[in-house]
């Protein structure tokens, strides 16, 4: 009883704050950027990225030797000024490239993440700029035809009930949004009949997922010979492979809209009802470079300075995920510009206590709160059997391994066997790419 009021208490917190009249307003402000001209996009991603650059000279140590002196109309040549950062620059330079000397505000809310590179990250961000990344979300759902109030199921790493729960309920109903919120945790054989009656029962014009929690659904309905029939799947966090989506639309009957976006909030590419992957340039500036740093038309690095977060304004923040420009124009009529699929989050499958396959997205739960590591990876060694590897920082300390034990017991996989071992290094592959998620056990 306890736990489904604090979770009443949660949403309805939530839908107060993201879905009133303001925020509807938001969203509406968007949905008019989608009918720009591309000389009124280009002012617009002007006047938004002047705004940016001047709050991270204003606000960041490491940007303040720069010159002020600039006008609105030289932003896109200023940025060339600013050198390209990554994850690795903020953990060495809190001081300088976080506000504050990287002490909170209160008012400021915290976005934690370990990323599938495995090096935990914590970056502020304002208010507004929560309330525009949900506002950019309802945009997105709106391509499909979706509107507030449409019943809508989320399958992703939600804690909705007990980890050690076997009896039905393995959902809770945020009446709300209309969303049915399913425990991605109980996708097992003994737990999946009543989740799939409840779901089919429940009709969602829309289900939100992980490309492996909705993939995993699939192979379920495949299995009972059954199928859904949900208009639209939106998924994200992971890479969306072929072999998935083919098994997805045939069991769920959807059309597959995907979603590319980080928790530093330095790029959101949409995926358009005519299946291109469009980058949503009122949301940051992005752009594509090589091994130097400099413009590519082939693949590159992804690069993208925010725009909504002024709280924390990171400019040129160089991600591991790598894609190319694609030229064109696309017959859905946005002047937003086309990207290849991304890559560079490539990870091998694990599989829990139970065999069930275990989301890298549900992994880096593991990782919430957790300081003072400067790499780590998750692998499987053996039945229900896991290695998490850390190259410390310092610091590093019993209270941190305690964290990440008890994140992975409440949040990951209550049984599993876990061993924590610290290692000195953890080396890349011969093709330069680093494997977060390996598994090393084969029966």
């Amino acid at each position: 009883m306890l736990n489904s009021f604090k979770k009443e208490l949660l949403y309805g917190g939530r839908a107060l704050v993201r879905d009133n009249r303001w925020s509807q307003r938001l969203v509406q402000s968007l949905q008019r950027h989608e009918r720009f001209d591309l000389t009124e996009m280009q002012q617009l991603r002007q006047r938004l990225l002047y705004r940016s650059l001047r709050a991270a000279m204003v606000k960041l140590p490491y940007y303040r030797s720069l010159s002020h002196d600039f006008q609105e109309e030289d932003a896109c040549e200023v940025l060339r000024s600013f050198p390209i950062i990554d994850k690795r620059s903020l953990l060495d330079h809190p001081r300088e490239l976080y506000p504050n000397d990287g002490i909170k505000r209160p008012w400021q809310s915290l976005g934690k993440t370990s990323g599938t590179t495995g090096t935990p990250l914590t970056v502020f961000r304002s208010p507004q700029s929560v309330l525009m990344e949900h506002a950019f979300i309802k945009r997105h759902w709106a391509w499909s035809g979706y509107s507030d109030g449409m019943p809508r199921a989320t399958l992703r790493g939600d804690v909705v009930t007990s980890l050690n729960r076997r009896t039905p309920p393995f959902w809770f109903l945020n009446r709300y949004n209309n969303q049915l919120l399913l425990s991605s945790r109980h996708l097992l054989d003994d737990c999946i009949d009543p989740m799939l009656d409840r779901l089919e029962g429940f009709r969602p014009a829309m289900l939100q997922a992980y490309p492996s929690t909705a993939y995993a659904l699939a192979q379920f309905l495949q299995r009972r010979n059954r199928r859904l029939r949900i208009p639209f799947l939106f998924c994200a966090s992971e890479p969306l492979y072929p072999h998935q989506r083919d098994l997805i639309v045939e069991r769920l009957g959807c059309q597959v809209m995907d979603m590319y976006g980080m928790a530093e909030r330095v790029a959101f590419v949409t995926q358009c009802e005519f299946g291109a992957m469009h980058v949503n340039s009122d949301y940051a500036h992005v752009e594509i470079v090589d091994e130097d740093g400099q413009p590519t038309d082939g693949e590159g690095y992804v690069v993208g300075t925010t725009f909504h977060n002024l709280s924390m304004p990171l400019v040129r923040y160089r991600l591991s995920d790598q894609t190319r420009w694609k030229s064109g124009d696309c017959p859905c009529g946005r002047h937003f510009p086309m990207i290849e699929p991304v890559t560079g989050k490539l990870e091998d499958s694990i599989t829990g206590s139970n065999g069930a396959t275990v989301s890298a997205s549900v992994l880096t739960f593991a990782f919430k709160g957790v300081e003072h590591i400067r790499k780590s990876q998750v692998a499987q060694v053996g039945e229900g059997h896991w290695e998490i590897r850390i190259v410390p920082d310092p610091g590093f300390g019993s209270a941190d391994e305690r964290l990440l034990r008890d994140n992975v017991r409440t949040l990951v996989d209550g049984q599993v066997r876990l061993d924590v071992k610290l290692v000195p290094e953890l080396l890349n592959t011969a093709a330069g790419k680093f494997r977060w998620v390996v598994n090393e056990y084969r029966r």
